[in-house]
Parts: structure tokens; sequence; C-alpha cells
């Protein structure tokens, strides 16, 4: 039986948020390895902040294409985000909150849309923005 959600039971890397991310959005692997993400390090390597910042505006200019079944895996992993580690500056919740849901918070029809996907920590972060 295929797997179709991801549960986190701990914070992930870096490398495990991008495969997340992926796994639900394929398409947004070719946007992360574009040569104008300025959130790889010349090492390669990469922030779970860096993850989200780049995936914000991925999702800005996407996210109208993306089915109803789609919309909801997203942002029910973003709600598993932003619940995994809530008092840390420098976690996965962190990151989710302020790379990913303030960045798409203000951006008129884009954050009317998203409130109906959103878990109850996601909108209480994303209404401080909107």
């Amino acid at each position: 039986m295929k797997n179709d959600f991801i549960i986190l039971t701990r914070h992930p890397t870096p490398k495990e948020l991008l495969e997340n991310l992926v796994q639900i959005v394929p398409e947004f692997r070719s946007a992360w390895n574009n040569e104008d993400n300025f959130f790889i390090d010349e090492d390669g390597s990469f922030s779970v902040h860096g993850v989200f910042a780049e995936f914000s505006s991925f999702i800005r200019n996407n996210f109208s294409l993306f089915d109803e079944n789609r919309r909801k895996k997203l942002f029910d992993y973003i709600e598993e985000c932003v619940n995994t580690d809530i008092h840390s500056e420098n976690g996965v919740s962190n990151a989710a909150c302020t790379c990913f849901l303030e960045n798409l918070a203000g951006e008129g029809p884009l954050s009317n849309t998203i409130l109906k996907y959103l878990g109850a920590e996601s909108k209480k972060y994303f209404d401080k923005w909107n």
C-alpha cells in the first residue's frame, strides 16, 4: 500500500524537508535546482528556512494550477511542520511560519484562497500577517 501522506515525528533536516515538499509538489524540484536559487550555498548546503523561502515563491506563482487534493495535502503538511517544534527559532516550525506563511500573507486573492486550507496553528500565525 502506497503511503499517501507524510507524518512528521521529528524535526526534518533541510534535505528531508525538500524531499517531503517535492513528494507533494514534484514540479518544485526543477524550481529548487534552478541556477537562480540563491538559497543554496556554494557548497550545496541549505537550510529549512531557505527551502521554505524558495517554496513560497514557487507557490505564489503556481498555486492556481493545483487541484483541491494537492492543496489540501500541502497545507496538511504545512500544519505538521508548524506543530513540530513550535518553540524553536531555528527549526522547521519557525521556517514554515516566517519563510512560508508570512511570505504568502497579504497577497490578496491568493491569501484569501489559502485561508480555507490552513490548519489551526498555521491560521493563527497567518492571521497575524494577513
